[in-house]
């Protein structure tokens, strides 16, 4: 078998690229005509910096859809990046050492028969980035291709979206997927902030998260078509309790249920419904 290294990078639309980053998270840099802009830093096992370069000349700012450890691990490899404030303390300072424990399950998970990697390839720094406001409204002008920030709380307080009216995707990070995680927030927090992108759905035709190619699954592919809606209808039925929950044990460190509807899978804390 030929191995990869820590990454991949495919086109998944003009001048617009996911970096899946050994199955452990996925970055999207998109390019216009005078900047371009990285969308997530992953765990940090990648030269981030070089392989931008080796993709365009052209300045670029960075974004950070919210502040989980496999989305902010690369953030130190440059000055500054935009966070929203509710995610910012994520990094203050990144802990590397939970990265390197999720680098260790995610290998085992699959990534470690596809790509070739240890948690020794994370790059480790005490020097943190300046951190900019990241907030709702905000627009991304790249020169011909604009990308404009939804704030979509759920997965965690300070989860973000962009969208990208170009190309008409949106990036999603973990904010609407076929394996939502809801386990910082209420379950009405999460159905808020997919009714934020349910507003905006005539800007886009396909959803791409954070997790392109999670673990050793060798694709590049956008969410069904109908995540969002079945996400949707998922948060009604947990909220009315109309169906018995199943019991998810711990996941990610925390007791969670879950429910599934369509072909989104739910898991949330049964404590923290409302």
């Amino acid at each position: 078998m030929a191995y990869l290294t820590t990454y991949q990078v495919c086109e998944i639309a003009r001048d617009t690229y996911v970096i899946n980053e050994a199955g452990m998270a996925a970055m999207f840099l998109v390019i216009g005509e005078e900047r371009a802009l990285l969308i997530d830093t992953g765990v940090g096992m990648t030269d981030l910096p070089a392989l931008i370069r080796s993709l365009t000349p052209l300045p670029y700012d960075v974004v950070l859809t919210h502040g989980h450890l496999d989305h902010i691990g690369g953030a130190a490899q440059f000055s500054e990046v935009y966070v929203h404030p509710a995610d910012a303390s994520s990094l203050q300072p990144i802990d590397y050492d939970a990265i390197a424990a999720y680098v260790d399950l995610l290998l085992e998970m699959g990534s470690k028969d596809v790509y070739h990697c240890t948690r020794e390839d994370i790059y480790r720094t005490p020097q943190m980035p300046r951190l900019k406001a990241l907030q709702e409204g905000m627009v991304f002008d790249l020169g011909g291709r604009t990308l404009e920030v939804i704030e979509t709380p759920g997965h965690t307080a300070g989860s973000c979206s962009l969208i990208d009216t170009r190309e008409r995707i949106l990036f999603s990070g973990d904010a609407c997927n076929v394996n939502l995680l809801c386990l910082e927030e209420s379950v009405t927090t999460l159905k808020q902030g997919l009714m934020k992108i349910k507003v905006h759905e005539n800007l886009f035709d396909r959803n791409f998260n954070g997790h392109v190619g999670y673990a050793g699954h060798p694709y590049t592919m956008a969410m069904p078509v109908s995540v969002l809606d079945d996400a949707l209808q998922a948060c009604e039925i947990i909220i009315r309790a109309s169906q018995p929950f199943v019991d998810e044990g711990m996941v990610f460190g925390s007791k969670a249920s879950s429910i599934t509807y369509g072909k989104v899978k739910i898991s949330f804390d049964p404590k923290h419904i409302m």
